[in-house]
């Protein structure tokens, strides 16, 4: 049961944050803004591609917890599609703290890497099949 309900606390975790993202502005203003004076925004189409490939991971990461969770349910082998999925939240929330860094917006650079932390911490200790290490 704890499975279960950490895979739904995941998936609504970035799924909701994207959902918002797709139904405002794209890029809002607010990302343009704060990317605009970064090396993002000196790039043609940066703050666009950067914007749509952190909307893609948010999206992306649900999906497949969202399979892990359906074939956990169903007994199935769900391991494959859970570790990419977590890889996906690796990956997002990576981009998430350097983009933060990279404007020296450290406190909220911090908080993405306590989510990176959190869901690594979670990742090893429900799902990973050696409870003791927290490293590969």
């Amino acid at each position: 049961m704890k499975k279960i309900i950490i895979l739904l606390i995941l998936i609504i975790i970035l799924l909701v944050p994207a959902l918002h993202k797709l139904t405002g502005d794209l890029p809002p203003a607010w990302f343009v803004g704060k990317f605009s004076d970064s090396l993002i925004g000196r790039v043609s189409g940066g703050i666009t591609v950067s914007f749509y490939f952190i909307v893609f991971l948010e999206l992306l990461g649900p999906i497949f917890l969202l399979i892990s969770l359906i074939q956990l349910l169903r007994n199935k082998k769900y391991k494959a599609t859970l570790s990419i999925g977590f890889i996906n939240y690796y990956l997002l929330f990576l981009t998430l703290t350097f983009g933060s860094f990279l404007v020296q917006d450290y406190d909220n650079g911090f908080k993405d890497f306590i989510y990176f932390v959190g869901i690594l911490i979670i990742d090893k200790l429900y799902f990973s099949d050696t409870k003791n290490e927290l490293s590969d």
